[in-house]
C-alpha cells in the first residue's frame, strides 16, 4: 500500500473502531486477506475485480464511473423514506456513500458484506467516514450474516415503518448461493418483525379490549396448559384449509376416535359437511367477522373444544356451543401479565396463523405423531381454489404468482416440483421447520400436494391411517374427562392486582396533567419569543424561569417513563404513537447540533413530549375503562351468584344474571340459565327476548323470530328493543360487506354478507341499497349470456337469484319492481330454451306482478302460449297486451298471415281486422283482407276492400 491508502486505511478503522467496535474486533482478530484486484476507472477512482467459484471475473462497479451506483441507489430511495433500507453487497460502498446525507429522514441504513477481504479492499481505497460516522448506519462483515444480532437496534424501526431491500447485482453474482440466501433469510425476518408490528399497530386496542372482555368470564374456561400432555402418544391430525383438503377429507370419518383431531377454524363447515367432529377448533383472529367462517353451521356443532388465543374476537367463545373452552397466552408482556394473574405457568409461542396454534396445541398435549392434511402452503398447479370447498373464505389463487424462484414466490412441493406461492406461506412454513426442529416429536405431511415441509415425512392420510391410527382411544370421552377433573380458575388475584394498578394509573394521570399545563404554558411563551426574533442559541440563554420549568417537565417525563410495569402492559396500544414519536425524534434531531434553531429544536421537543402524554392519555383511558369494566361484571355476578345460592328472590337474581351475561354478549353462559327461566316465569317478555338475541347469534334465525314475538306478546315495550336489536345486526353485516368490498376478489362475500344480513333485517336500507347494487352487476352478466345465447353460462346465478326471490318475497318486495321483474324474465328465458314451456310461464307471471307493463314479458308469454297451442291463452293474452300498447295488435297479422297460408281464410280475415281496428295505417291489412275475401269467392267484400285500399292510398300519395 502506498502511504495514501495507509492512512485511508488507518482513518477507516479508527473511525470503525469507536463507531462499529464488534466489526473492528472481528476484522482485527481474524486479519483476512484483502480479496480481488484493484484497478482505477478513467476519472481516477478505484474499482474492484473479483473471481467467482465458477471461474467468472466480476467487476463490481461500473467500469467508466465507478460512483454512478450511488446516485442509482438513492433513486431507489423515495426522499421522505422514514424507516428501513438494507443494502446487500457492497464492493468499495459506492452505492451506500451519500445515501445517509441524502436521506435525512431515514432511520437506519442496514449493509451486508459477506466478503470480508472485500471490505479490506473498501477500507484501504474508498473515504467511509460520511457513513461510519452516521449513528443510523448498521454494519454486517461476515460470510454468515447474524441477522438477529445485527438488526437488533433497528426492530422497532421494523414493526413501526416500511422496510426496503436492494441488492448490489455484481455482488450477488460473485456469490449468488450467499446473497440469495441472505436475501430469503433477511425477508423472513423483516416479515415477521413488519407482519406483527402492524398487526399489532392496527389492531392493538382490539387485542387489549379482547382480552379483557374475554378476562372477564376465563373462570369459567380453562387453561390449554391444564390438560398438558394428556393426549401423551396419541396421534394428532392437524387440519388445515388448503384445496388439497378435499382430496382426502372423506377419510378423517374413519379416525374420528382413533387420534387427536385438531382443526383450524375455517374448515369446520366442510368437516361436519363430512360427518366429521373435530375434538379441538383452533381461533385466534381478533375480528368478529372470523366468527362468520362457521356461523352458519353452530345448530350442527356438538362435542368440539375451543382452543384460542387471548387476543381472539369475542364473538367466537362467547357464542360457540362449546362446553370446553382453553386459552394460550405468549410472552408479549401483557398476556405475561394477565397469564400470571390467573395462575398460568406456561407461555406459548406467538401463533401468527391457526394453523400454526394446531401445532402449539399438539405440542402442548403430548401428541406423537403429528401428522398435517390440508396444510398446502402453496398453490398446486392443478387447483384455482385458495381453501378447500365449504368454506366462507373460498376464493381463486391469485394469478399473479410468478412461478419461478426470484424473490421467492416459489417453492419445492412435496413431489420435488416448483409451485407457486406467497411471501405469507413462507413465512408461515419457517414456523413449522423451525417448531419441528426444536421439537423431539415425528411429524408427517400427509397434506395432498403443496409445500414441503422440512423436518415431516411424507405419507398419504391413508397410509397414516394403517400405520398410526389403528387403536380406538375414545378421544371425545377422554376430553370430557379430563375436562371434569380440571380445577377452575380463580380470579381472587387478578382482581386485587387490577385494583391495584387502577389506583397507579389515576397517579399517573395526574402527573401527565400537571405535566402539561407546565409543558403547554412554556411552549406558548417561547412561540411568543420565536415571533419577536430574539435569538437564543442554547439552554443557557433561556431565562432561569424557564430554565426550571424545562427541567420540572423533564423530571415529570421521567417519573412517567420509569413506570416501567404499566407502560409495558400497554406496549400494543401505544405502537401507533410511538411511530410518529420516532419520526418526530428523527426530524428534530437533523436541528439538534444547529445554534441558530435551538429555539425551534425546543419547540419541536415540547410539541412531541406534549403528544407523547396525549398517548399516555388515551392508553391509561383505555386501561382503565377495561379494568374497572372486569371489576364491575365480578362484583355483579358475585353478587347475583351469592343471592341464587342463598335463595334470596331467586328467579329474579337469574334473570339479572342472564341480563348481565346477554349485556357482555356471553350468550352462552346465559343459555341454561334462560332455559330454567321458562320453566319458572314462562310469560316473561325479558326472558323470551334474551332467548331471541342468545338464537339469533347462533344463527337459529326462525328460532330468534319466535322468541322476539313471544317476547312482544307478553310485554309489548320490547318492541323497541328488538328493532334495535335486529338493526345492529344487520349494521354488522354492512360493515362486513363494506370490508370485503376494499378486498380484491372477494365478490361473493360481500353477496353472501349483504344476503345474510338481509334474512336477520329485511328491511335494513344500507344492506338493501348493496343487494340491488350486486343484483343490478349480477343481471348485466345474465343478460350479456342470454343476448349471446350462452343460457347455461349464467344458469347458476339464474336459478341463485331466483330461490333468493321465491323464499324472501318481503325482502325482494322492497327492491326495485324493474330488478325484481327482471330476476323472473330471465328465468323464464332460461326455462324457454330448455323447452320448460310451463315453468316459463309461471315464472313470466311472476315477472308480470312487479312490471306489468314490461313489453318483453308479454311478447314471451303470447309467443309461448301459441308455441305450446293454447290459441285461447294467446288470445286472452294479446288482448292484454294491446291494452297496454296498441302496437301489440301487430300480432294479429302474424297470426292472419300463418292463417292464410294454412288456407283458413275466414279465420285469416277476422285476424286481418282485429289488427287493422287497432292500426289503421297499417294499410297492407287492407290487400290481405281482400285477397282472403277473393279466395272465398266473396267478390263484392273483396271489392270493397281493394277500393278502401286504394282511397287510403290516394290519400297518402297526396300528401
Amino acid at each position: 500500500m502506498n502511504q495514501n491508502h495507509i492512512n485511508l486505511y488507518e482513518s477507516n478503522l479508527k473511525l470503525l473502531k469507536r463507531k462499529h467496535p464488534e466489526v473492528w474486533k472481528r476484522i482485527t482478530e481474524k486479519q483476512p486477506e484483502p480479496f480481488g484486484e484493484i484497478s482505477y476507472a478513467s476519472n481516477g477512482n478505484p474499482n474492484l475485480t473479483v473471481i467467482n467459484s465458477h471461474e467468472n471475473s466480476i467487476l463490481l462497479h461500473n467500469e467508466i464511473n465507478p460512483e454512478k451506483e450511488s446516485i442509482d441507489f438513492l433513486e431507489k430511495i423515495p426522499p421522505d423514506h422514514k424507516g428501513f433500507v438494507a443494502i446487500l453487497g457492497m464492493g468499495l460502498f459506492y452505492s451506500a456513500l451519500n445515501i445517509l446525507k441524502k436521506r435525512p429522514h431515514l432511520q437506519y441504513l442496514a449493509l451486508f458484506e459477506l466478503e470480508p477481504g472485500i471490505f479490506i479492499q473498501a477500507l484501504r481505497h474508498t473515504d467511509l467516514s460520511p457513513i461510519l460516522e452516521d449513528p443510523r448506519l448498521i454494519l454486517s462483515i461476515e460470510t454468515k450474516a447474524n441477522i438477529s444480532e445485527t438488526l437488533a437496534t433497528a426492530s422497532r424501526t421494523f414493526q413501526l415503518e416500511d422496510s426496503s431491500i436492494l441488492h448490489h447485482q455484481p455482488s450477488f453474482d460473485f456469490n449468488p448461493d450467499g446473497y440469495n440466501q441472505l436475501k430469503d433469510d433477511l425477508f423472513a425476518h423483516i416479515n415477521g418483525l413488519n407482519i406483527g408490528g402492524t398487526t399489532t399497530r392496527i389492531l392493538g386496542k382490539d387485542f387489549l379490549n379482547n382480552r379483557f372482555k374475554h378476562i372477564s368470564t376465563i373462570h369459567h374456561h380453562q387453561l390449554l396448559e391444564q390438560i398438558q400432555n394428556k393426549f401423551d402418544n396419541v396421534p394428532a391430525i392437524l387440519v388445515a384449509g388448503g384445496p388439497s383438503l378435499d382430496k382426502n377429507i372423506h377419510l378423517l370419518k374413519q379416525i374420528q376416535e382413533k387420534a387427536v383431531i385438531i382443526a383450524v377454524d375455517t374448515v369446520l363447515p366442510a368437516l361436519l359437511k363430512n360427518d366429521v367432529h373435530p375434538h379441538f377448533l383452533t381461533c385466534i383472529d381478533p375480528n368478529d367477522l372470523t366468527f362468520e367462517k362457521f356461523a352458519d353451521i353452530i345448530p350442527k356443532v356438538k362435542d368440539v373444544a375451543l382452543i384460542c388465543s387471548s387476543w381472539v374476537n369475542p364473538k367466537t367463545p362467547k357464542v360457540f356451543p362449546a362446553e370446553q373452552i382453553f386459552w394460550t397466552f405468549t410472552s408479549n408482556p401483557m398476556e405475561a401479565w394477565l397469564n400470571s394473574l390467573i395462575g398460568g405457568k406456561i407461555m406459548t409461542g406467538g401463533a401468527s396463523t391457526v394453523a400454526h396454534l394446531n401445532l402449539i396445541a399438539a405440542h402442548m398435549l403430548g401428541c406423537d405423531p403429528i401428522i398435517f392434511i390440508g396444510q398446502d402452503l402453496a398453490y398446486p398447479n392443478a387447483t384455482s381454489a385458495s381453501h378447500a370447498n365449504g368454506t366462507v373464505l373460498q376464493g381463486s389463487a391469485p394469478t399473479d404468482v410468478i412461478t419461478n424462484h426470484i424473490q421467492g414466490e416459489s417453492v419445492t412441493g412435496i413431489n420435488g416440483e416448483f409451485l407457486r406461492t406467497n411471501r405469507s406461506f413462507l413465512s408461515m412454513k419457517k414456523f413449522f421447520e423451525a417448531a419441528i426442529a426444536k421439537s423431539d416429536k415425528t411429524h408427517i405431511n400427509a397434506t395432498q400436494g403443496g409445500a414441503n415441509i422440512e423436518g415431516t415425512k411424507i405419507l398419504t392420510l391413508q397410509e397414516v391411517m394403517d400405520k398410526h391410527c389403528n387403536t380406538r382411544i375414545n378421544t371425545t370421552q377422554c376430553l370430557k374427562k379430563f375436562h371434569s377433573t380440571v380445577k377452575p380458575i380463580n380470579p381472587d388475584k387478578m382482581l386485587i392486582e387490577f385494583n391495584r394498578i387502577l389506583n397507579k394509573t389515576k397517579k399517573l394521570q395526574k402527573l401527565i396533567k400537571n405535566s402539561d399545563e407546565i409543558t403547554k404554558t412554556l411552549f406558548k411563551e417561547l412561540t411568543k419569543v420565536k415571533r419577536t426574533g430574539k435569538c437564543i442559541k442554547s439552554f443557557e440563554m433561556l431565562t432561569l424561569p424557564q430554565k426550571k420549568r424545562i427541567n420540572k417537565i423533564d423530571k415529570f417525563h421521567k417519573d412517567l417513563d420509569n413506570t416501567l410495569e404499566v407502560w409495558k402492559i400497554l406496549e400494543e396500544i401505544t405502537m401507533e404513537g410511538l411511530k410518529e414519536s420516532e419520526r418526530q425524534k428523527q426530524d428534530i434531531s437533523i436541528l439538534e447540533n444547529d445554534p441558530d434553531k435551538y429555539i425551534e429544536w425546543l419547540l419541536k421537543n415540547l410539541n412531541r413530549l406534549l403528544d407523547i402524554n396525549k398517548i399516555r392519555k388515551d392508553t391509561l383511558m383505555l386501561l382503565s375503562d377495561n379494568l374497572n369494566a372486569v371489576t364491575s361484571f365480578h362484583q355483579k355476578e358475585n353478587n347475583y351468584l351469592a343471592k341464587i345460592n342463598k335463595g334470596i328472590q331467586t328467579e329474579q337474581n337469574k334473570l339479572n344474571l342472564a341480563g348481565l351475561y346477554i349485556d357482555s354478549k356471553n350468550y352462552y353462559l346465559a343459555k341454561p340459565l334462560l332455559k330454567d327461566l321458562c320453566k319458572s316465569i314462562p310469560e316473561s317478555g325479558e326472558v323470551y327476548f334474551y332467548l331471541g338475541c342468545s338464537a339469533a347469534q347462533s344463527n337459529m334465525l326462525k328460532q330468534a323470530n319466535r322468541y322476539f314475538q313471544t317476547a312482544i306478546e307478553y310485554d309489548p315495550r320490547f318492541n323497541r328493543q328488538v328493532d334495535s336489536y335486529i338493526q345492529g345486526i344487520g349494521d354488522d353485516f354492512l360493515k362486513f360487506a363494506q370490508y370485503f368490498k376494499t378486498q380484491p376478489g372477494r365478490d361473493l362475500s360481500v353477496k353472501y354478507m349483504v344476503q345474510k344480513g338481509l334474512r336477520y333485517h329485511p328491511n335494513h336500507r344500507g344492506l338493501q341499497k348493496e343487494l340491488e347494487i350486486i343484483l343490478k352487476q349480477d343481471l348485466e352478466k345474465i343478460k350479456s349470456d342470454i343476448d349471446a345465447d350462452n343460457y347455461q353460462n349464467s344458469a347458476e346465478l339464474i336459478k341463485e337469484w331466483y330461490h333468493n326471490a321465491m323464499n324472501q318475497n318481503d325482502l325482494f318486495n322492497n327492491l326495485s319492481a324493474e330488478l325484481v321483474s327482471n330476476i323472473f324474465l330471465y328465468q323464464g328465458k332460461f326455462f324457454l330454451s330448455q323447452k320448460e314451456h310451463q315453468n316459463c310461464l309461471a315464472s313470466l307471471k311472476s315477472a308480470m306482478k312487479y312490471s306489468p307493463k314490461n313489453q318483453d314479458i308479454h311478447s314471451i308469454i303470447i309467443d309461448t302460449l301459441f308455441v305450446i297451442g293454447d290459441f285461447n291463452g294467446g288470445i286472452d293474452a294479446l288482448n292484454k297486451a294491446i291494452k297496454l300498447d296498441v302496437k301489440f295488435a301487430s300480432y294479429w297479422e302474424i297470426i292472419g298471415d300463418s292463417l292464410q297460408s294454412a288456407g283458413q281464410n275466414e279465420d285469416a280475415i277476422l285476424a286481418y281486422e282485429n289488427c287493422f281496428v287497432h292500426l289503421p295505417d297499417n294499410i297492407a291489412l287492407l290487400k290481405k283482407i281482400g285477397d282472403c275475401y277473393m279466395a272465398t269467392e266473396q267478390l263484392e267484400a273483396a271489392k270493397a276492400a281493394y277500393e278502401q285500399l286504394k282511397i287510403k292510398m290516394n290519400v297518402l300519395n297526396d300528401r
